[in-house]
């Protein structure tokens, strides 16, 4: 009966329930997996609705993983659960048949996957320990535990080989150009990872506030073979670069970076973002007279509608399968781009080997990154 009714009225009383499938959202399955590590969850259950293995849920639940690992299991498990009943957006036939006719571009530059080095090896390993990061007193499971700091490994791992690789490695100091690097947290690394006889660096970025810190962190690192300067990266003069490098370069800003690598015969590790971001940038190349600056689609030569459709295929939410496949499709561009158009006349006989690197999804949903290495016949 209910309270204060002589009628009868149906009452539905819930002893227990059991989750059969999690949402694909990262929030809700990084709550999953922190309730089972915390007893609160039956591995079996949290099993079934993450859809993964016995074995990873009982490490969990044993308390084997932490923070920061859970964070990247996180981000595998939501890429798993996505799919087309997922996807927030409608995937268009001109979409589908865009990633169809630049197939080729997959074909030609395939993914090769980097799997996650130890914490206690490495190149720049060392500085990372010791640097003046929010690495020292970050807790575990932090942003720069989980992503900012193996993505910055990642980096310097990449861009030591790229050095390495240098016909005049070794012989001179070698000129590296950071476009869009910001406050520095990768500038400064290299500078110290590297040394003032191996490595000067440069780093360009329209910001004046956040070139400005990162001189004072620079200065304050005692680091004398690093220099930054606040302007636009299309109109730059990078007479005499080396390797150039972007964390996170947003939209046509990596192929800015990448147009200056082709037009001074450059080394370079690139790691794309935000596919829709800065259309209004041109793109240096080579030409008869200097170089030219053109628009980002005459640089991949693709139709600008065709483009488009790429670029807001790479942006969807909740598909990160699709995403990931028009995002490897305009790397796939670039890096054609770049065999077609690059060239070194300082070094002679040297070549470029073009790769498309992808780190674990964990560090970030945007794990792609083009990298130039030396390959001296």
């Amino acid at each position: 009966l209910s309270p204060g009714s002589s009628e009868d009225v149906p009452i539905f009383w819930a002893t227990s329930c059991r989750l059969l499938r999690s949402s694909w959202r990262p929030s809700a399955v990084r709550l999953v997996l922190d309730l089972l590590n915390d007893g609160k969850f039956a591995s079996e259950e949290a099993a079934d609705a993450l859809k993964m293995s016995d074995v990873q849920a009982e490490d969990i639940a044993n308390g084997s993983m932490t923070a920061t690992e859970r964070s990247w299991m996180s981000a595998e498990l939501t890429q798993s659960l996505q799919g087309e009943n997922s996807r927030v957006g409608k995937i268009t036939s001109l979409m589908e048949q865009s990633l169809d006719a630049f197939a080729y571009a997959r074909n030609k530059h395939p993914l090769e996957k980097i799997s996650f080095a130890s914490e206690t090896s490495g190149v720049g390993t060392s500085v990372l320990q010791s640097n003046e990061t929010p690495l020292r007193t970050s807790r575990e499971g932090s942003f720069w535990q989980r992503a900012k700091k193996p993505q910055l490994r990642f980096m310097v791992e990449q861009i030591s080989n790229v050095l390495q690789s240098h016909p005049e490695y070794g012989l001179r100091k070698l000129k590296v150009v950071d476009i869009g690097g910001g406050k520095g947290l990768l500038s400064n690394l290299l500078a110290e990872t590297f040394g003032d006889d191996s490595v000067e660096v440069q780093v360009v970025d329209i910001s004046k506030s956040a070139t400005k810190n990162g001189m004072m962190t620079a200065l304050r690192r005692g680091l004398q073979n690093i220099q930054y300067s606040a302007q636009d990266a299309t109109t730059l003069d990078l007479d005499g670069v080396d390797v150039v490098v972007a964390l996170h370069a947003c939209g046509a800003l990596s192929d800015v970076a990448l147009g200056h690598a082709v037009c001074h015969g450059a080394g370079f590790v690139i790691c794309p973002c935000c596919f829709r971001s800065n259309p209004h940038l041109r793109v240096s190349i080579p030409a008869d007279k200097g170089p030219e600056l053109v628009t980002p689609e005459e640089w991949l030569s693709i139709e600008p509608s065709m483009y488009g459709e790429l670029k807001q295929l790479a942006e969807i939410q909740g598909d990160i399968n699709m995403a990931s496949k028009a995002m490897h499709t305009i790397c796939g561009l670039r890096a054609m781009a770049v065999d077609k158009l690059w060239h070194n006349s300082r070094c002679q006989g040297a070549e470029l080997d073009t790769t498309i690197k992808a780190f674990p999804i964990g560090f970030s949903t945007r794990n792609l990154c083009l990298v130039g290495t030396f390959d001296n016949k």
